[in-house]
């Protein structure tokens, strides 16, 4: 049931549209004409898009954990059947139509970034293939989503601990690679 509180209908039109289009590619009339409100409200309520963006951004973070949380709850108190749950969800999610990742990293995402995630990927081949990895390719995406938690970790959580454990789990992930 949609909301019939403008500001809620701001926030939800914002979250859908910012998540499906991206945030540069929608424009607060958009939103505004969408949600059925006058513009005096969204600046009212948010004072602008920025903290309009921010506020989708939390919305949709909070759906999201709570969605996981869910789907680990659904599998029991087992830790092992648990994050099975995890896992089982977050492959439902990339099977979705219309998928387009993480809001919240998607909001990030600018042509620069994506130039150094592509020369970082291209650093880790490199590293894969010398040290023997069946296929290169393969080795430096998982070695990326090891670097990208170890980073997420250290800076979120203040994880100082975090390239250890990613270490930890890269030596498995090459020793697998390789054999």
């Amino acid at each position: 049931m949609v909301s019939a509180r403008p500001r809620d209908r701001i926030l939800n039109t914002a979250t859908a549209l910012f998540g499906a289009e991206g945030i540069g590619a929608v424009g607060v009339n958009r939103i505004i004409g969408q949600a059925d409100v006058a513009p005096m409200t969204l600046y009212r309520q948010f004072g602008g898009k920025d903290a309009l963006v921010a506020a989708a951004l939390e919305q949709w973070s909070t759906q999201w954990l709570h969605r996981l949380a869910e789907a680990m709850d659904r599998h029991g108190d087992d830790p092992g059947d648990r994050f099975d749950g995890l896992w089982d969800e977050l492959e439902a999610w990339f099977a979705e139509d219309g998928f387009r990742g993480s809001f919240v990293a998607n909001a990030a995402t600018q042509p620069r970034i994506v130039q150094h995630r592509q020369a970082l990927r291209q650093l880790l081949e490199d590293l894969a293939k010398s040290a023997g990895a069946y296929d290169p390719a393969v080795l430096a995406a998982q070695l990326q989503v090891l670097v990208d938690g170890a980073i997420s970790a250290a800076s979120v959580d203040r994880d100082r601990t975090a390239a250890s454990g990613a270490r930890a789990l890269a030596r498995a992930a090459i020793t697998a690679s390789s054999s």
